[in-house]
């Protein structure tokens, strides 16, 4: 009964560490790597150079996109700025044209003011005129 119990035990204990993430810290490498192995006679060159030049291609990929986020603000910035003088210039634009609006209804008013003031001259002058007629038409019959 005891023996059973242990394999139970030992095979609960074996499916608890199925269950945990392993970690490199966990593994002892003296039982990953042989002792006939030592660091002196690795030759990870080939490693290196896997790494150098997919690190080197990333980080001139995070350089590439630094460089283009700089540029793409400096290109915000200005679009921004354009943006601006044109709200500017419109605005500046629609103000000369009301102005000129303004101006030219005023005009066409005191044109027309003029007109009739003209009109009532010339009435007045054509009214004179028929009074002195007739002061010289009854100063020509004695």
């Amino acid at each position: 009964m005891k023996g059973v119990v242990n394999n139970l035990q030992e095979d609960r204990v074996s499916r608890t560490q199925d269950k945990t993430q392993l970690c490199i810290s966990d593994i002892d490498v003296s039982d990953v790597i042989p002792a006939c192995v030592h660091p002196k006679e690795l030759n990870l060159i080939w490693l290196n150079k896997i790494n150098f030049k997919s690190a080197s291609t990333k980080l001139e990929l995070v350089q590439r996109n630094s460089v283009l986020e700089r540029e793409n603000k400096q290109l915000r910035k200005e679009l921004l700025d354009q943006k601006l003088l044109l709200l500017e210039y419109k605005s500046s634009i629609e103000a000369n044209l009301e102005e000129a609006r303004i101006r030219e209804e005023n005009l066409l008013r005191s044109n027309e003011n003029f007109k009739k003031e003209i009109k009532q001259h010339v009435e007045e002058t054509n009214k004179m005129l028929k009074q002195m007629m007739e002061i010289f038409q009854k100063q020509g019959k004695p």
